[in-house]
């Protein structure tokens, strides 16, 4: 029953691709959902976004950006705000991304997004929470 009642717009997301391309379909689609939405195109500026917002609920991390992937992204927020659950998508074998992965990574999505199940995906990560 809780997840049924979940007031999206109380949620805040930070989506980290380096293709601003990505990030901005992202920020329209969830926005569109009731979602605030936080977009950041590397490693750095995601660190000190979530430094800066207490208020983000979930962070979506592309796998594979140059200079800090996703998982170096999720095993540094692991350290900076430990409950703060992170989705990360890759465009590759999930299977290799499943290694070794941090605690606060609640999962792993496809590239490219089915809008549909990614916007179910994030709705029970967040009524779990």
């Amino acid at each position: 029953m809780e997840a049924a009642t979940l007031d999206e717009s109380t949620h805040t997301l930070l989506v980290v691709d380096d293709e601003p391309l990505i990030t901005d379909l992202f920020r329209q689609f969830m926005t569109k959902r009731g979602y605030r939405v936080l977009t950041a195109t590397s490693g750095q500026q995601a660190l000190a976004t979530v430094e800066a917002e207490e208020s983000i609920a979930l962070v979506i991390t592309d796998m594979t950006m140059p200079e800090m992937n996703g998982l170096e992204i999720a095993n540094r927020l692991a350290q900076l705000r430990p409950r703060l659950p992170v989705l990360i998508a890759t465009g590759h074998n999930t299977e290799d991304a499943l290694a070794n992965l941090p605690p606060n990574v609640v999962g792993i999505v496809q590239k490219p997004f089915q809008n549909k199940l990614l916007a179910e995906r994030i709705h029970e990560i967040l009524a779990l929470g």
